[in-house]
């Protein structure tokens, strides 16, 4: 199964449930948001394995997990542990750069 690649974007960027948190609301943080974006899409090639990775971007696109678990030939428990062991790696790599 080829892998699509999928970048990080204004438009999805809100599906990244780690920065929601990670920015103060009513402040000019744009630049600070373009490097955590920049960081977070190299990790995400970096330090995923390939199956976290796939399912990941199936998550961010708004993919179901079930549909996701159907295509990878996987179960649901399994995407689910991968998308979670996938968030919180990039949300370790997030915490170390803020």
């Amino acid at each position: 199964m080829r892998t699509p690649v999928y970048r990080l974007t204004e438009h999805n960027e809100n599906r990244y449930s780690m920065m929601s948190g990670q920015f103060k609301s009513g402040s000019d943080n744009s630049a600070e948001r373009k490097r955590m974006c920049s960081i977070l899409n190299k990790a995400m090639y970096d330090t995923l394995t390939h199956q976290q990775l796939c399912c990941l971007l199936g998550y961010i696109n708004g993919i179901p997990q079930k549909q996701i678990a159907e295509e990878m030939h996987l179960s649901c428990s399994t995407v689910c542990r991968h998308i979670k062991a996938a968030k919180t790696k990039l949300q370790r790599i997030a915490k170390y750069y803020s």
